[in-house]
């Protein structure tokens, strides 16, 4: 379509979509001249630096104008550089993939541009470029935007009545009296339309059946030539013949000064109505437009860190994006803290709403004390003492359901908290769920001692230069903080090296010197200092 010798391709809708008024030995004639007129016209010397993507436009009764572009996907204009960049070009071929168009904008686009710098006549209407381009002298530019004009009557009348039908808003009888009346008139006018009206009339006097498939197809094709396919069809029903014959007929007798547009730089631009086998202006007679709602506005998600006090930990982050994009939060890392409670939506999209995520943290401490703050829900604590689990938060001898043996470290029975409780004197308990897997008690729940003489965390919560693995079967590092991607594995009573402690959800890892993730169960490893 675009090439060095400059194939003609700025002709219009009725040339190429509708079987037109030229040959296509014409139509599509190669030629080498320049864009230049009679003698004594004043000629210009243009300097072509980019060019606009094919569009069409509505106009309506009150001035409004919508555009509408083939390729809306991409900027408007492409320059010439843009297309000698691969990193460009690569990006609009994947933007529109198998698009011979686009194909050839990319392979011939910036030869084309660069041969567009030449002299011309921007005083010459666009009807007189395209024939004198063309060689064509057995017409006038009058009748050929007339011949132009006509052809957008048909598409607007095409979409109006198609849309009318869908819609059960005109009988096939209404709509041949149009075509008779409105469209037939018309297109008697220019000889090369013989075929379409003849088709036309085949169509209007056919069965309903045959009648509502033709005109569909032609809706079809039209709209989607036109890039008026996803247009509202309350607005599409309301285009007149008449008035896009009018606006289409003056917008091809305008000059080319309307269709090389000069840049800041001096160089020009020309316009994408000049690049297309179908440039059309269809004008709406009359003012069904309402506006456009404002669409609505992404609003932010805001992500908070606070103790159990409401206390902030961390500053609040502040996430944004487009309506509808998708957002993920996390937690993070606060060492002495773990998580306990989450309010908000941790992911979903942005709406026109804000929106916002609380964590809540609980302090943690690696070693008991009678000022040992509790555990957080969800997290392990275990025994470091004989103790019982009871019914309720009251201990009685009546209430006890199991004892619990004091036990060597790396047996030590263990509880997930699943929630809190005071005994009528007030003394606060833990509600657990017995988690010790190889004991007959597993699955058990009830009240535990939240003493920390008592019961400890199971995790450090504090940074340790070194820690000694004292797990009988040993314990392994991992490349990652969730304990997978496995690197080493350590037996019992070799010693590790610790750079930091991180937390991963409720529980805590140790950072080793050489990047590696270890867990910091206190079962399995235990802290040399």
């Amino acid at each position: 379509m675009l090439n060095t010798t400059r194939k003609i391709i700025m002709t219009s809708l009725t040339l190429i979509l509708f079987g037109g008024i030229l040959p296509p030995s014409i139509a599509n004639a190669d030629t080498t001249s320049s864009a230049t007129t009679a003698t004594g016209d004043k000629q210009t010397a243009v300097t072509v630096s980019g060019m606009g993507l094919p569009y069409s436009t509505i106009e309506y009764a009150d001035g409004h104008v919508d555009t509408f572009y083939k390729y809306p996907k991409i900027d408007n204009t492409i320059s010439i550089n843009e297309l000698k960049d691969n990193t460009y070009t690569d990006n609009l071929r994947s933007q529109y993939p198998n698009d011979s168009y686009i194909d050839d904008i990319i392979e011939n686009g910036a030869d084309y541009i660069d041969s567009l710098s030449t002299t011309l006549n921007l005083n010459q209407s666009r009807a007189a470029y395209i024939l004198s381009q063309a060689g064509l002298t057995s017409m006038t530019p009058e009748e050929y935007a007339n011949a132009i004009g006509i052809g957008a009557a048909l598409t607007a009348w095409t979409l109006s009545v198609g849309t009318k039908v869908a819609n059960n808003e005109m009988s096939q009888a209404e709509a041949k009296t149009s075509y008779e009346t409105v469209l037939a008139p018309l297109l008697k006018q220019v000889p090369g339309y013989a075929n379409i009206a003849n088709s036309y009339q085949s169509m209007v006097d056919s069965d309903e059946s045959q009648f509502k498939t033709a005109l569909s197809i032609s809706v079809n094709g039209v709209a989607s030539r036109a890039y008026l396919s996803n247009h509202l069809t309350t607005e599409l029903s309301a285009l007149d013949p008449a008035a896009s014959r009018a606006k289409t007929t003056a917008l091809f007798l305008k000059p080319m000064s309307n269709f090389y547009h000069k840049q800041a730089d001096g160089t020009y631009l020309l316009d994408g109505s000049m690049l297309d086998e179908t440039p059309i202006a269809l004008s709406e007679a009359h003012p069904v437009k309402t506006p456009d709602p404002i669409p609505a506005a992404s609003q932010p998600v805001t992500v908070h860190y606070v103790d159990d006090q409401g206390n902030t930990l961390k500053a609040d982050k502040v996430l944004t994006g487009k309506l509808g994009d998708s957002y993920q939060t996390t937690p993070l890392d606060i060492n002495g803290y773990a998580v306990t409670k989450t309010t908000g939506e941790e992911s979903g999209t942005f709406g026109s709403t804000a929106k916002s995520v609380t964590y809540t943290y609980s302090a943690v401490l690696s070693n008991g004390g009678a000022a040992a703050t509790i555990a957080p829900k969800g997290t392990v604590v275990y025994a470091t003492k004989k103790i019982g689990l009871y019914k309720n938060a009251t201990f009685t001898k009546k209430a006890r359901k199991q004892w619990y043996a004091k036990q060597k470290r790396i047996n030590r029975p263990m509880f997930v908290v699943t929630g809190y409780a005071k005994s009528q004197n007030g003394v606060k308990r833990y509600r657990v769920k017995d988690v010790n897997h190889r004991s007959k008690t597993d699955g058990l729940t009830g009240y535990i001692t939240a003493n920390a003489k008592y019961t400890q965390r199971v995790y450090y919560a504090a940074k340790h230069q070194k820690v000694t693995v004292i797990n009988p079967q040993g314990v392994n590092d991992y490349g990652k903080k969730n304990l997978t991607n496995k690197k080493t594995h350590y037996k019992r009573g070799q010693v590790l090296k610790v750079k930091k402690i991180v937390n991963h959800n409720l529980t805590t890892r140790f950072v080793l010197s050489n990047g590696t993730y270890v867990t910091a169960n206190k079962r399995l490893v235990k802290a040399l200092n």
